[in-house]
């Protein structure tokens, strides 16, 4: 890989660092844009992921009753939010990837505007709701099964590796999404796939041996396996599982960043 090296492997960060006050006015503007003329304005960010925990407590917790192995069916509801919320923060800088560069073509003509910057400002955005919906499932956890473990305080440090993922795929299909439009119909699917090939509505050792090994390969199994593990189970993060996920993060970072600083120069002459 041509010009693969450490500038490169450094320049997401750099990005980051150097353009930090534009991306604090461009997330504030994403952020704030989405309940622009909404009669509740930003209390939606709470409101909706709460109604949906409230749904699950009632549907499967109440009504039928459903259990995680040896757990009660009070913590199913909270069990199964932990995985759906680390499903929803990669969805949305993944579904929203395919039209990224796209829906801000204005940007790309202009010399001095840095757009490697956009899927730093998604992931961001999907980092605020990620945020609220940990409090909602904190919060939850308190009143369905009673007690948080004191494990709960390694939450920010399991999920960040989360967030360097998301980036790295999101350059990579935004850039692919300038040249290839059918990436817009591609990446729902994805993004549906993973949600049934990662471990949310199940647990592992309910797959049959022989594809258990496959489910290691979704980007999303091993971080929903450490968020059980602290939030729900009361243990500390596994360190080999951490080690791997945070490498494999920053790789993919590395990666998606080089791709996109290869192929932005046709940007222009395709939109």
């Amino acid at each position: 890989m041509n010009n693969f090296g450490p500038r490169v492997a450094s320049g997401p960060l750099r990005d980051l660092y150097n353009h930090r006050n534009l991306l604090r006015t461009l997330i504030h503007r994403d952020i704030t844009s989405r309940y622009k003329g909404s009669a509740f304005g930003a209390l939606w960010s709470i409101a909706s992921p709460l109604i949906l925990f409230c749904g699950y407590w009632f549907f499967l917790g109440v009504v039928l009753g459903a259990r995680w192995g040896t757990a009660s069916s009070e913590a199913y509801p909270v069990i199964l939010f932990s995985g759906l919320i680390v499903h929803q923060c990669f969805a949305e800088v993944l579904g929203r990837a395919t039209r990224l560069v796209i829906s801000h073509s204005n940007y790309v003509s202009k010399v001095v505007f840095p757009i490697e910057v956009l899927p730093w400002m998604t992931v961001a955005t999907a980092a605020f709701d990620l945020t609220i919906n940990c409090f909602i499932l904190l919060l939850g956890q308190l009143l369905l099964v009673g007690h948080i473990p004191v494990t709960w305080l390694w939450m920010p440090l399991v999920l960040l590796p989360l967030l360097p993922m998301a980036a790295g795929f999101s350059w990579l299909v935004s850039s692919l999404g300038v040249y290839l439009r059918d990436m817009a119909q591609v990446v729902p699917l994805v993004i549906m796939m993973l949600m049934f090939l990662s471990p949310i509505f199940y647990s592992i050792d309910m797959v049959p041996e022989q594809f258990q090994t496959a489910l290691w390969f979704s980007p999303l199994t091993i971080v929903i396996q450490l968020v059980r593990q602290v939030a729900i189970e009361g243990r500390h993060p596994d360190a080999t599982l951490f080690a791997v996920y945070a490498a494999g993060s920053c790789a993919m970072m590395a990666f998606g960043y080089w791709w996109f600083q290869r192929t932005k120069r046709g940007f222009a002459d395709v939109l």
